[in-house]
């Protein structure tokens, strides 16, 4: 399972450019191959969940810690769209330490989550809560590219779940 001490290292980002590797060139590693299913259980561990705005604010409301920063994977993919990630209490202290997001109130992540309400939203497990609030960029996501190799990953969470 990823922990806030992988995201306070960039250890996430270089996880994310090897699954990467594997997921762009997915006809090469076939299902059941050691590399794939390595990535498989990687990715899987996430629990990545597309939520609507609604939760991600109540997620928001409940944390006792609000960052925002950017969104991990663009530190490999320059050229995305610049949308934010909120964190969520002890990532966002530990992407706030790292010089990676930046400490704000509820109603400031609120205000991101509105903006970026047109995007679709991902909720990650880190640490064993969801603790990262991400508007993917589908072509550059790499749960989006783990579900287009094949890898069924992110789910759609019910309103009592999250």
């Amino acid at each position: 399972m990823p922990t806030t001490n992988d995201y306070r290292t960039g250890k996430i980002v270089e996880g994310i450019r090897k699954a990467e590797m594997v997921l762009d060139h997915a006809s090469a590693f076939p299902s059941g191959s050691p590399a794939f299913e390595h990535i498989r259980e990687k990715i899987v561990a996430f629990r990545p969940v597309w939520i609507t705005a609604e939760q991600a604010v109540g997620l928001i409301l409940r944390a006792g810690m609000v960052a925002i920063g950017e969104r991990v994977c663009r530190a490999l993919h320059q050229e995305s769209p610049e949308t934010q990630t909120v964190f969520l209490d002890e990532l966002a202290e530990a992407m706030a330490e790292a010089g990676k997001a930046g400490i704000v109130t509820a109603a400031e992540a609120i205000r991101v989550i509105d903006r970026q309400s047109v995007h679709r939203i991902i909720a990650s497990m880190v640490s064993g809560k969801y603790l990262e609030l991400c508007a993917a960029w589908p072509p550059d996501c790499v749960f989006c590219k783990a579900e287009h190799a094949g890898i069924r990953c992110i789910g759609v969470q019910q309103e009592s779940r999250i």
